[in-house]
């Protein structure tokens, strides 16, 4: 198929891509199916009203990229009785800047691990993200190894603030951890950096194919949704439709299908 669009014999394939989160505890694997348009030109698109991508839709798109990727690395890495908590800073250690208070956060990291080394463990792995504008008060999310970790130690380790919340987290047996992580990885209160730690284990390269779901059938399947769950069970055998997104795109006359799917 990706010949004949080479070779100028097809101009638009539809191209699929699979991305799968296997969780390192539980084996619960997490499958991603994006289905697009593919062009062999840009002049092959249909004319319609057609525009330049602009700038903050371009954002849009990568900031729901990046949000995809870390909901990948925590379902991968964290788990039943990890730890998801979140902490802030009272007024006698109120940040000055992102930069101060990323250095606390990097420094209560670095005790939990000073801890643990002495105890014989691992460094943990965590993802934390630092939220913080001028209508809330600076606060961190992390999730973080629960293995010999215990929460009041934890809180105390911090010790900038009265009242932080640890919780030990407790999968979907589904969505894995897919709306925790979706949960603080939103952008409601102004700028969010999330740093994740280097041990993490990464998702597998994503895989491509041209020939999995044909045009007419992508057509199909996005006008019903019952055939678009009948044929993505069907794609990947195994795999439990969960739930999917269809889009059209007016301006290259295409449909766009984000399926999400898991296997126990």
């Amino acid at each position: 198929m990706e010949r004949l669009m080479k070779e100028g014999k097809v101009e638009c394939l539809y191209r699929t891509t699979t991305t799968k989160s296997e969780n390192i505890k539980s084996g619960t694997t997490l499958l991603e199916a994006q289905v697009y348009p593919s062009f062999k030109d840009k002049k092959d698109m249909p004319v319609t009203a057609k525009k330049r991508e602009t700038r903050p839709s371009q954002k849009n798109l990568n900031d729901k990229n990046a949000r995809r990727y870390l909901i990948r690395l925590a379902n991968i890495n964290f788990g039943k009785g990890d730890i998801w908590a979140t902490f802030g800073w009272d007024d006698g250690h109120y940040p000055e800047n992102m930069d101060a208070a990323q250095r606390d956060v990097r420094n209560f990291i670095k005790r939990i691990n000073y801890r643990r080394k002495k105890a014989g463990l691992e460094n943990i792995k965590y993802i934390y993200i630092i939220a913080a504008d001028g209508n809330t008060r600076p606060h961190f999310h992390i999730l973080m190894t629960g293995d010999g970790v215990d929460r009041d130690e934890l809180e105390e380790l911090w010790g900038k603030c009265e009242r932080p919340n640890t919780r030990r987290i407790k999968p979907d047996d589904n969505f894995i951890i897919t709306g925790l992580a979706t949960y603080i990885s939103n952008n409601p209160h102004g700028t969010k950096r999330w740093c994740p730690s280097k041990n993490l284990k990464k998702p597998d390269p994503p895989k491509r194919s041209y020939s999995k779901f044909k045009k007419s059938r992508v057509e199909r399947m996005a006008r019903d949704y019952e055939t678009l769950k009948t044929q993505m069970e069907k794609a990947y055998p195994g795999y439990k439709f969960l739930d999917a997104e269809v889009k059209y795109n007016g301006i290259n006359a295409a449909f766009y299908i984000y399926a999400r799917m898991v296997r126990n």
